[in-house]
């Protein structure tokens, strides 16, 4: 009986499945795309309707219609898993009991959970005017999910149990504790509960707030879940189900810090915000954002944290190019001398001011030139300067990277010649991207050995059947190791176990795809006797090479073992010159 994962490839076309993300075009036998991973121009992501794999020669990512929904949506297998499933009609209920433990449970565990805390909140009448004191309308209760957790050590766990979970499941999904003596009990105790969603809407972990009556010196104001197999922080951006059809008519987000920010946002008109927990915004968050727009808005806390925050955010958004503003609470503040913390105090000091402010908004680049071009002497003002250059230097866009160029050349006074000089000195270089993190190396960019390139071709004509396996078993030896890996692997049809193995496997494949039929005059079979030769004498080359190296140092140090070297060297010689010959007579 073929697996669940089996069945749904079978029943999902990947190209059908991919034409639902990209524009695809014909390529020969494949069809080609603009990668969604990286940057690009010219379309490097190619897809194989014969063998159901995409691979993209510019960032080195590929695999099948698993891997893309994974990578595309930020998923986890068993996510991915249940969507095709269902896009499939594919009933689970054969998935492995090890997969649906390792996620289907904790799945589970947080949507009980859930539901146990909003059932607590309608009888903590504490709790409920709390939330009445925040400014929260029922409205917004009832669309953010929140609930509360009371102060009882074990409710939540025993109400779990009594549900059929198992105790170390419920260890294992951050919800219950496991002390030194061996005790269970709650995480969250005496906590408003703001559930936390994946990018399907399903919650995977929850933030608490504590309540003012049970805060002490010791007790964190914010508690989150920990990381698990389905949940981890910097992938979530709280309230992105709730914003994403606002993001998308609005052409911007509203980046905001914490979750009373991002319901106080909604509830005063402004429904496409969201929040990133207390953080600078990270990689797999704008990632997540980029399906919805390229515009942020920063509006993060006026402390220094949030100062630092808005400042390792823009950093990102500009190294990505992406347009960030900014709406400086700070500035603001102290323009008209209130006390502002966030967007949830400017939002209660006013109704209405906060749609106001966002169209008031400053560019990222803006912001950090009032921030460091400022009046001074000299010293003063040159390191001010170079810290508006190591700005624009973050910047993805040449465009907009000469525009700001200019904007500091006019207020400073100081030549742009000068600046780009400046700007271009060791000690200035830009921090991560995405576009980093997001690929891996480009296989092209990597000069690969003369072996591993006649491997590379060798393995893309292996076609499985007993002629092309025993052409290559001959030759096996004289592999480079991973290639030896891919080729035991795709001879006996299966994926490697590791992502670097997969990607070769996979880029082998798809050359060998891409392979322009109406140029191979020369037989499938006499090209692979030819490769084997070829495999064979650049092996010995190589080992030739390395023995000179050998000589000359035993040569040096008048090492007996030179005797050795020199005869294994003749043999090496005798044997690539009969290669040649080989060579030689077959073309003649």
């Amino acid at each position: 009986m073929a697996s669940p994962i089996e069945e749904i490839k079978s029943k999902l076309d990947l190209v059908d499945f991919l034409r639902g993300y990209l524009d695809l075009k014909p390529a020969g036998k494949n069809l080609k795309a603009n990668c969604p991973f990286h940057k690009e121009r010219t379309p490097s992501f190619m897809v194989s309707p014969d063998r159901q794999i995409w691979h993209c020669f510019g960032c080195n990512e590929g695999g099948d219609i698993f891997k893309f929904l994974m990578k595309y949506e930020n998923l986890e297998f068993y996510e991915a898993l249940q969507v095709l499933a269902e896009k499939a009609g594919v009933e689970l209920r054969r998935i492995s009991p090890a997969d649906q433990r390792e996620f289907g449970v904790l799945y589970d565990i947080a949507r009980i959970s859930a539901e146990f805390y909003r059932k607590n909140l309608e009888a903590s009448e504490i709790a409920r005017k709390y939330l009445e004191k925040r400014g929260l309308t029922v409205e917004s209760i009832e669309n953010f999910e929140i609930g509360f957790a009371g102060q009882s050590f074990e409710d939540l766990t025993l109400h779990l149990i009594n549900a059929g979970f198992d105790v170390k499941d419920l260890t294992r999904s951050g919800m219950t504790i496991k002390s030194e003596k061996g005790k269970y009990f709650d995480r969250f105790r005496g906590r408003i509960m703001f559930p936390l969603w994946n990018a399907f809407g399903k919650p995977v972990g929850f933030s608490g707030r504590i309540l003012p009556e049970y805060e002490t010196e010791e007790t964190a104001k914010y508690l989150n879940s920990p990381e698990t197999p389905i949940f981890s922080k910097s992938k979530i951006i709280y309230g992105l189900i709730q914003a994403k059809e606002a993001i998308r008519e609005a052409g911007f987000v509203l980046v905001v810090e914490g979750m009373m920010d991002v319901i106080a946002s909604h509830q005063d008109g402004v429904k496409n915000t969201i929040g990133i927990s207390g953080t600078a915004l990270t990689l797999d968050q704008l990632k997540l954002l980029h399906r919805h727009t390229n515009k942020l808005v920063f509006n993060l806390d006026n402390d220094p944290a949030g100062k630092q925050a808005t400042e390792r955010s823009i950093d990102l958004a500009l190294e990505n190019d992406f347009e960030a503003r900014v709406l400086d609470l700070g500035q603001l503040a102290a323009e008209k001398d209130l006390k502002i913390k966030d967007t949830a105090d400017l939002v209660l000091l006013k109704s209405g001011i906060l749609k106001e402010l966002v169209g008031q908004s400053v560019s990222g680049m803006e912001y950090y030139c009032r921030e460091f071009l400022k009046d001074g002497d000299i010293g003063d003002r040159k390191q001010g300067i170079r810290m508006a250059l190591q700005k624009v230097r973050k910047i993805a866009s040449a465009i907009e990277k000469d525009y700001w160029l200019k904007q500091i050349s006019d207020r400073t006074g100081v030549r742009e010649a000068s600046l780009r000089e400046e700007m271009e000195k060791p000690g200035m270089a830009s921090g991560q991207s995405l576009k980093k993190v997001d690929t891996t190396t480009d296989l092209r960019d990597i000069k690969l050995s003369r072996r591993e390139l006649i491997s590379e071709r060798l393995l893309g004509c292996f076609s499985g059947d007993d002629d092309s396996k025993n052409s290559v078993e001959k030759v096996k030896e004289f592999l480079p190791q991973k290639y030896l890996e891919v080729y035991y692997c795709l001879s006996e049809g299966r994926l490697p176990e590791s992502e670097e193995l997969t990607g070769l496997a996979n880029l082998i494949n798809l050359r060998s795809g891409l392979a322009d039929d109406s140029a191979a005059e020369v037989s499938r079979a006499v090209e692979m006797e030819e490769l084997c030769r070829n495999l064979e004498m650049e092996f010995w080359t190589e080992k030739r090479d390395h023995l000179k190296s050998l000589i000359q140092t035993a040569e040096e140090k008048e090492d007996a073992k030179i005797v050795e070297y020199i005869a294994d060297f003749q043999n090496i010689t005798a044997r690539i010159e009969f290669l040649k010959n080989q060579k030689f007579l077959n073309n003649g």
